[in-house]
């Protein structure tokens, strides 16, 4: 795992641009602590930090081959693979390294090279004789390439915040459209951030450059196609061998592996699978020392039916107070979910121990892991009553009082998928951002973002619709920027065998009723794993990493969170009166707003560090 930045442009670099690329490379250092270099040639040059973790005595970047030059952050699991198929046909290697074996394969492949690539990755190639250079992401974006654009000019780097280092960029500028989106998703979906200048490179794409002209296409589109109910058995050995598999590619690596274990089922069929392969295995697990918000006592009974070596950091308030700062800041955008407190926490202390940490982000996404996701059965029953039932009924809805019982399942069953359904959080509607925001505006709609999703997936059911929805909004801008960015905050790198191209060609084919059976959701996943853990851990249902700032904001982070809001900067999109009166209603009872709170308390953060 490493980072990288660089410059493309049609003319020669200046003397004060190579010095830009290297405080450019200085600011992302954390990612690769190992080892920093930078490179220089025409009109490009690049920076390249290293975290040592495959070839450790040869695997240095920026690597030249021939008339290439090529800088890569993240893993190719099936290099190997690669290597062999490539000597067999003649060419030959002088190390052991992804990064020299994908530059081969693109000398004899070109732009197709990339769909022969099996892991996570960002990359960026030169052809120093075209003067040509190709930048390309993984299939779901689990490793991040940003870049800015000028005329004749072209910067990317592993984070955003090497972007701001740009002179001519106004760092000023906040973009109003990504503002009232992120007050819907919690975050600002790809490929726009905060910056209206700044973009990320959508998952599954790759951007060609010839120093005037960049042009990004697509090369890999996740589509679902279920197939028939029949021959479970036989269906949840073939989900077993492929994570089983998937686990051991994700394994490969010169220095020690571990895993995050929480209580669930996710973690607890990765932590066995690998504890299989390498027995006494480190896995770790983070709480606040608020019981109903901890999954300890659960991590540790599967961590002993496990016979792993199982380490737990207890985190308390002051913990979440120091981190706060560095999470805003390493996220590089607002993400407000509160998960990030408790990962970064786990990861400083997984970076103590190792360097490379196995987790199960993905598999909700793939497996229909969502509780939500147990709704869209009753609620397609309700949607399929003649119109004139549905319109009664969504009057009845509308008369009823917030948390009145079946409100919300009336709601759902009532209205489109489409107008409700943005992926898994959903924090404001567009009529209550009215109040919070300045600079609301009726022509910015979250089905923006999402009707463009809902095309590509028209005819599938409406579960594995949500499950298409959440893998290119929630998936990509909320899990795995905190996994990427919190991790490599300690020179950790993380990796997700769920999100694998072969385990997604076996969860693309399962049906509804594969995944949502017997009461839960994932079920053929459960099945497929159930001799490898307990029952109670089998059937339990997902958690993720609970966070107390519900409980929190009421007492403890009270004056913390007031603070925050009366004297950050007086930006123009936050209403802070609207926003104490949410912060008042909160702590005394007659409302939750704790999500809401959340995103405001994270954007003004951000807000005062990257702008003000």
């Amino acid at each position: 795992m490493c980072g990288f930045v660089g410059m493309f442009k049609n003319s020669p670099l200046y003397d004060e641009e190579r010095e830009q690329i290297q405080k450019m490379s200085d600011s992302i250092d954390f990612r690769g602590p190992d080892e920093g270099r930078c490179a220089f040639f025409g009109n490009a040059g690049v920076g390249f930090r290293r975290l040592s973790i495959i070839d450790l005595a040869l695997g240095s970047q920026p690597f030249e081959r021939g008339d290439l030059l090529g800088i890569f952050n993240g893993e190719i699991y099936n290099y190997r693979e690669l290597r062999e198929t490539l000597i067999s046909d003649g060419e030959k290697f002088t190390t052991n390294s992804e990064i020299e074996v994908m530059l081969t394969l693109y000398k004899k492949h070109g732009e197709s090279f990339i769909n022969m690539l099996r892991g996570m990755f960002a990359f960026a190639i030169f052809d120093k004789t075209a003067n040509t250079a190709i930048l390309g992401r993984d299939p779901f974006g689990i490793k991040p390439l940003y870049y800015l654009e000028r005329e004749g000019k072209l910067l990317f780097s592993s984070e955003a915040k090497a972007l701001y280092l740009e002179p001519s960029l106004d760092k000023t500028l906040v973009s109003d459209t990504a503002v009232q989106h992120y007050l819907t998703f919690q975050y600002v979906p790809e490929p726009n951030t905060m910056h209206p200048e700044i973009k990320i490179l959508p998952a599954g794409h790759y951007m060609t450059c010839d120093g005037n002209t960049n042009t990004v296409k697509k090369y890999y589109t996740p589509t679902f196609s279920p197939k028939k109910a029949d021959d479970f058995e036989r269906k949840a050995q073939e989900v077993r061998e492929v994570i089983e598999s998937s686990v051991k590619y994700h394994m490969i690596s010169d220095v020690d592996v571990g895993t995050f274990l929480s209580g669930g089922i996710d973690s607890a069929v990765i932590t066995a699978t690998a504890s299989k392969l390498n027995p006494g295995i480190k896995a770790f697990t983070v709480a606040f020392g608020e019981k109903e918000y901890s999954e300890i006592d659960e991590a540790s009974s599967i961590a002993k039916h496990l016979d792993v070596e199982h380490i737990k950091l207890i985190a308390g308030l002051e913990d979440f107070k120091r981190a706060f700062d560095r999470v805003v800041y390493h996220l590089d955008f607002p993400t407000a979910d509160p998960s990030t407190m408790a990962i970064y926490l786990i990861c400083e202390e997984a970076a103590r121990h190792l360097k490379v940490v196995l987790s199960g982000e993905g598999s909700d996404e793939l497996f229909g892991g969502y509780r939500i996701y147990n709704e869209s059965t009753v609620s397609s029953k309700i949607y399929r009553l003649p119109s004139f039932v549905k319109s009664a009924l969504s009057g009845i809805a509308g008369i009823l009082p917030d948390g009145f019982r079946g409100k919300q399942l009336i709601y759902r069953g009532t209205t489109p998928l489409e107008k409700r359904y943005v992926g898994n959080a959903f924090i404001w509607n567009e009529k209550d951002k009215r109040d919070i925001l300045k600079t609301w505006s009726p022509d910015v709609h979250f089905s923006q973002v999402t009707e463009p999703i809902y095309r590509e997936c028209e005819g599938l059911s409406p579960m594995t619709r949500m499950q298409y929805v959440d893998m290119n909004t929630w998936l990509r801008g909320d899990i795995l920027v905190k996994g990427d960015r919190l991790s490599m905050a300690h020179s950790l790198e993380v990796r997700v065998p769920f999100l694998d191209k072969e385990v997604f060609r076996v969860a693309s084919t399962l049906h509804d009723s594969e995944k949502l059976a017997h009461n839960t959701t994932k079920y053929i996943l459960r099945y497929a794993f159930r001799d490898l853990v307990d029952e109670e851990t089998f059937m339990r249902p997902k958690l993720g990493y609970p966070v107390p700032v519900r409980k929190w904001l009421k007492n403890e982070l009270y004056d913390w969170a007031k603070d925050i809001i009366t004297n950050s900067s007086d930006n123009p999109y936050i209403d802070k009166k609207t926003a104490l009166e949410l912060l008042e209603r909160h702590r005394d009872g007659s409302e939750d707003n704790y999500r809401k709170l959340w995103c405001i308390l994270v954007f003004q953060r951000w807000y005062d560090l990257y702008v003000d």
